[in-house]
Protein backbone atom coordinates (compact mmCIF):
# COMPACT_ATOMS: atom_id res chain seq x y z
CA UNK A 1 0.00 0.00 0.00
CA UNK A 2 2.73 2.33 0.93
CA UNK A 3 4.20 1.85 -2.54
CA UNK A 4 0.84 2.66 -4.16
CA UNK A 5 0.86 5.86 -2.40
CA UNK A 6 4.20 6.78 -3.25
CA UNK A 7 3.55 5.91 -6.76
CA UNK A 8 0.20 8.43 -6.50
CA UNK A 9 2.48 11.49 -5.07
CA UNK A 10 4.76 10.82 -7.90
CA UNK A 11 2.58 10.88 -10.69
CA UNK A 12 0.78 13.81 -9.34
CA UNK A 13 4.29 15.52 -8.80
CA UNK A 14 5.35 14.91 -12.53
CA UNK A 15 1.85 16.39 -13.75
CA UNK A 16 2.29 19.49 -12.21
CA UNK A 17 5.66 19.79 -13.42
CA UNK A 18 4.87 18.89 -17.04
CA UNK A 19 1.78 21.54 -16.94
CA UNK A 20 4.95 24.14 -15.29
CA UNK A 21 6.96 23.37 -18.13
CA UNK A 22 4.34 23.56 -20.63
CA UNK A 23 2.89 27.07 -19.16
CA UNK A 24 6.44 28.18 -19.22
CA UNK A 25 7.15 27.31 -22.78
CA UNK A 26 3.79 28.90 -24.19
CA UNK A 27 4.13 32.10 -22.36
CA UNK A 28 5.03 34.44 -24.87
CA UNK A 29 6.50 37.15 -22.53
CA UNK A 30 9.02 34.81 -21.59
CA UNK A 31 11.26 35.69 -25.38
CA UNK A 32 9.41 32.67 -27.36
CA UNK A 33 7.89 36.25 -29.54
CA UNK A 34 9.17 38.54 -32.15
CA UNK A 35 9.34 42.08 -30.24
CA UNK A 36 6.99 44.81 -32.24
CA UNK A 37 10.13 46.81 -33.65
CA UNK A 38 11.21 43.23 -35.03
CA UNK A 39 8.32 42.53 -36.45
CA UNK A 40 7.84 45.99 -38.17
CA UNK A 41 11.31 45.69 -39.65
CA UNK A 42 10.51 42.69 -41.09
CA UNK A 43 7.60 44.04 -43.09
CA UNK A 44 9.60 46.54 -44.68
CA UNK A 45 11.92 44.30 -45.57
CA UNK A 46 9.36 42.20 -47.34
CA UNK A 47 8.09 45.68 -48.51
CA UNK A 48 11.87 46.71 -50.27
CA UNK A 49 11.88 42.80 -51.61
CA UNK A 50 8.32 43.42 -53.33
CA UNK A 51 9.91 46.89 -54.54
CA UNK A 52 13.14 45.29 -56.04
CA UNK A 53 10.61 42.49 -57.81
CA UNK A 54 8.56 44.99 -59.09
CA UNK A 55 11.54 46.92 -60.51
CA UNK A 56 12.99 43.83 -62.17
CA UNK A 57 9.66 43.39 -63.83
CA UNK A 58 9.01 46.90 -64.97
CA UNK A 59 12.91 46.61 -66.06
CA UNK A 60 12.09 42.98 -68.06
CA UNK A 61 9.16 44.45 -69.69
CA UNK A 62 11.04 47.46 -71.10
CA UNK A 63 14.50 45.44 -72.09
CA UNK A 64 12.03 42.55 -74.09
CA UNK A 65 9.85 45.04 -75.75
CA UNK A 66 12.30 46.82 -77.27
CA UNK A 67 11.49 50.08 -74.93
CA UNK A 68 14.61 50.95 -73.51
CA UNK A 69 15.98 54.57 -74.16
CA UNK A 70 19.49 52.86 -74.96
CA UNK A 71 22.03 50.64 -74.28
CA UNK A 72 23.89 52.40 -71.89
CA UNK A 73 20.30 52.96 -70.07
CA UNK A 74 19.77 49.39 -69.99
CA UNK A 75 23.41 48.50 -68.65
CA UNK A 76 22.90 51.19 -65.62
CA UNK A 77 19.59 49.66 -64.90
CA UNK A 78 20.98 45.93 -64.80
CA UNK A 79 23.84 47.41 -62.80
CA UNK A 80 21.33 49.31 -60.37
CA UNK A 81 19.02 46.26 -60.40
CA UNK A 82 22.02 43.88 -59.34
CA UNK A 83 23.56 46.13 -56.62
CA UNK A 84 19.46 46.46 -55.09
CA UNK A 85 19.71 42.85 -54.95
CA UNK A 86 22.92 43.62 -52.83
CA UNK A 87 21.39 45.84 -50.64
CA UNK A 88 18.34 43.76 -49.97
CA UNK A 89 20.64 40.83 -48.60
CA UNK A 90 22.35 43.77 -46.51
CA UNK A 91 19.15 44.67 -44.75
CA UNK A 92 18.20 40.74 -44.05
CA UNK A 93 21.50 40.49 -42.32
CA UNK A 94 21.19 43.73 -40.27
CA UNK A 95 17.49 42.53 -39.37
CA UNK A 96 18.88 39.22 -38.54
CA UNK A 97 21.50 41.02 -36.47
CA UNK A 98 18.41 43.45 -35.01
CA UNK A 99 20.01 46.52 -36.36
CA UNK A 100 16.98 48.25 -37.17
CA UNK A 101 18.71 51.68 -38.02
CA UNK A 102 20.94 49.94 -40.71
CA UNK A 103 18.24 48.01 -42.01
CA UNK A 104 16.39 51.65 -42.39
CA UNK A 105 18.77 52.98 -44.63
CA UNK A 106 19.42 50.57 -46.42
CA UNK A 107 15.82 49.90 -47.33
CA UNK A 108 15.47 53.59 -48.00
CA UNK A 109 18.73 54.01 -50.82
CA UNK A 110 16.83 50.62 -52.09
CA UNK A 111 13.60 52.38 -52.49
CA UNK A 112 15.82 55.09 -54.21
CA UNK A 113 17.19 52.97 -56.59
CA UNK A 114 14.25 50.97 -57.51
CA UNK A 115 12.26 54.43 -57.95
CA UNK A 116 14.87 55.14 -60.54
CA UNK A 117 15.06 52.14 -62.43
CA UNK A 118 11.19 51.73 -62.80
CA UNK A 119 11.05 55.46 -64.21
CA UNK A 120 14.07 54.98 -66.85
CA UNK A 121 12.80 51.65 -67.54
CA UNK A 122 9.09 53.51 -68.64
CA UNK A 123 11.07 56.34 -70.55
CA UNK A 124 10.29 56.48 -74.29
CA UNK A 125 12.84 55.41 -76.90
CA UNK A 126 14.64 58.09 -78.42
Amino acid sequence: MNSTANYQKFLTTTFYVLIFVILYFTNTKLGFSESLEEKTVGGHTAQARFAVEKAWETYHDAALGGTLASPAIQTELEMNLHKSRALLAEAYDAEDKGDAETVNKVIAEIMRINQKVITKSREPKK
